[in-house]
């Protein structure tokens, strides 16, 4: 969860301006009560709003929703929406007025969404949240579970910190605040490290989503606590920064290193060894249970939500290590060809 200018991917883990995707307004709650508001028009079709398809992991996010969409046959279109807002909500009034049968979002500004589902709504046609972060009355949400991805940061960390002695100082590279995917992976981890008596966090710091920010917050960290034994940055694009702040203090190897996507750089990162370990998203999955959740709806039942108060399918995140990289490397190849 997460895009910026150097990376790759994710979004939840996505350069954003400042807004609070937490806050939920004008969200109405799920009921175990079907809904047949929605009416499926001959031939269906499902609609992506996509946040921009030059990031490999919105690639693979459409890929999942094509897929399911052939299963179902269903038709389906797209609006790139090239990380720009105004884009994304003259896109999605588009694909509306196309006279598709369901819309899925990955929005840019979450904020922005109430518009677009207003006018969804007023033809019948139920809107999908896919990853980034919700607002307004949605009728399905899609998104990682980043709380327990962050668990499996800090359990993979304590881990592979065992058999260091004394204290071991670690310095985390937040997302900003305003993203609750990053807040949610932040708070993860941080409730393992907290159960170590010596384990002690010295930095948790706002590394603005970029490359170059968990750069400064790693590099900064590393010159006021020149004994960090490890660092966990929200998304892999500080990650990336991160890894070359260690370097600089020529520190690779000797400092563990997580972050958190599994976007393909840093896959490569990973077998290199400058990365330890990412927390791998799984965009392609995501997209099916989008696609599956409209279907829920087309047929007047409630989609399968993990989270019904907030109407939240959950994906589930793995740790993904030199054991695990290069196959995760050649699937998603695979999916994007």
């Amino acid at each position: 969860m997460p895009k910026l200018k150097f990376v790759i991917t994710n979004l939840l883990v996505i350069a954003l301006p400042a807004l609070t995707i937490t806050a939920i307004s004008g969200f109405s709650t799920a009921s175990n009560a079907a809904d047949c508001t929605f009416k499926p028009k001959s031939p269906i079709t499902v609609g992506y709003s996509v946040f921009d398809m030059k990031q490999p992991y919105f690639q693979i996010y459409a890929a999942g929703i094509k897929s399911e969409a052939k299963k179902l046959g269903w038709g389906y279109v797209e609006s790139d929406q090239k990380s720009s807002e105004q884009l994304q909500v003259s896109g999605s009034s588009d694909l509306i007025n196309q006279g598709i049968s369901a819309l899925i979002v990955s929005p840019i500004q979450p904020s922005a969404l109430p518009a677009t589902i207003t006018q969804a709504h007023a033809s019948n046609i139920p809107v999908i949240i896919g990853d980034v972060g919700a607002v307004g009355a949605y009728d399905a949400y899609v998104v990682s579970n980043n709380y327990n991805g962050g668990v499996l940061a800090g359990e993979y960390m304590v881990k592979a910190l065992a058999k260091v002695t004394g204290t071991k100082e670690i310095a985390v590279s937040a997302l900003d605040p305003s993203i609750s995917v990053g807040v949610d992976r932040v708070n993860g981890f941080l409730s393992v490290i907290k159960k170590h008596k010596d384990f002690k966090v010295v930095t948790n710091l706002n590394g603005n989503n970029t490359t170059p920010g968990g750069l400064a917050v790693v590099k900064g960290a590393l010159t006021a606590h020149p004994n960090i034994a490890g660092v966990f940055t929200a998304n892999d694009p500080m990650g990336a920064g991160a890894a070359q702040a260690i370097a600089q203090a020529k520190k690779t190897g000797k400092i563990v290193l997580v972050s958190f996507n599994g976007d393909p750089f840093a896959l490569d990162m990973v077998n290199a060894g400058t990365i330890n370990a990412t927390i791998a998203q799984d965009p392609y999955g995501q997209g099916v249970s989008a696609v599956d959740a409209a279907a829920a709806l087309l047929k007047c039942n409630v989609p399968a939500f993990t989270k019904p108060a907030t109407k939240t399918i959950e994906a589930k995140v793995d740790v993904i290590t030199k054991a695990n990289a290069s196959a995760l490397k050649a699937k998603n190849a695979a999916i994007t060809g």
